[in-house]
């Protein structure tokens, strides 16, 4: 199959599949974290997962090993589906359209790929008509006022790199016409790096990540330095978790 339009706005996916497979794997640890805050959020086992955006599969590799789950992923770019995981059951599409039967899915997984749907109100539209009545929709993203990713704070500019997220508010007021409320929100600690291994990831994924895309190479560069200027100042690393149900 040819790739599909994946409707990113902010990343070339074609062209940094390989850099993003490894800039974006997370520790086992962190992946306990995750798997601790979302299982207390979703129905009983066994459970269908589909991982809308999926990426290169990390979480849809992830998912059978917390919990009896069968994972279908959805994918817009044939290059990341090749830079994926072979164990991953890949279905290339859009979440504006997804081939998936109405009702089929006891989960619908969304990890920092809301932002990048082209027409969002059809795409939650989407995600809600394959979700079940006792189904729920997790969307790990960044929440503007809430999570935490200290080395951001560096970088002039950074303000354009939050309005490409939703604050709670906002993100509830896309759901709640479809149906669903909010269920739980809470932030997830992935980890701490140091300022200098922080600067070390900005430059493997200058192209590769939503934030840093938004920057222009001066404000990339100015930030750079003061992440350098003190190298050993802790970094918090957060992301969100919202939970939704039909109401």
């Amino acid at each position: 199959m040819g790739d599909v339009d994946s409707g990113s706005r902010y990343v070339d996916y074609a062209r940094v599949a390989d850099r993003y497979r490894v800039g974006r794997a997370l520790s086992p640890a962190v992946l306990d974290r995750w798997r601790d805050a979302v299982l207390p959020r979703i129905p009983d086992p066994p459970v269908l997962v589909v991982d809308v955006g999926a990426g290169t599969g990390l979480f849809s590799v992830a998912w059978p090993r917390w919990t009896p789950a069968t994972v279908v992923a959805v994918e817009p770019s044939a290059e990341m589906i090749r830079a994926g995981d072979d164990g991953v059951r890949y279905v290339q599409g859009v979440a504006e359209y997804l081939p998936l039967a109405t009702g089929c899915a006891d989960v619908v997984w969304i990890s920092t790929a809301l932002h990048h749907f082209t027409d969002l109100p059809r795409a939650v539209w989407e995600c809600v008509r394959v979700l079940r009545d006792s189904g729920r929709l997790l969307v790990r993203t960044f929440l503007p006022g809430r999570t935490e990713i200290t080395w951001m704070g560096a970088f002039p500019g950074r303000e354009k790199a939050l309005t490409r997220f939703m604050d709670l508010d906002r993100l509830a007021a896309v759901f709640a016409p479809h149906g669903l409320v909010v269920d739980h929100v809470g932030e997830v600690f992935e980890e701490v790096w140091s300022f200098a291994e922080s600067a070390e990831w900005v430059e493997r994924m200058r192209h590769a990540d939503s934030m840093l895309t938004a920057l222009t190479d001066e404000e990339v560069a100015a930030g750079l330095r003061a992440l350098r200027a003190e190298p050993d100042r802790q970094a918090r690393n957060e992301l969100s978790l919202v939970v939704f149900r039909r109401s």
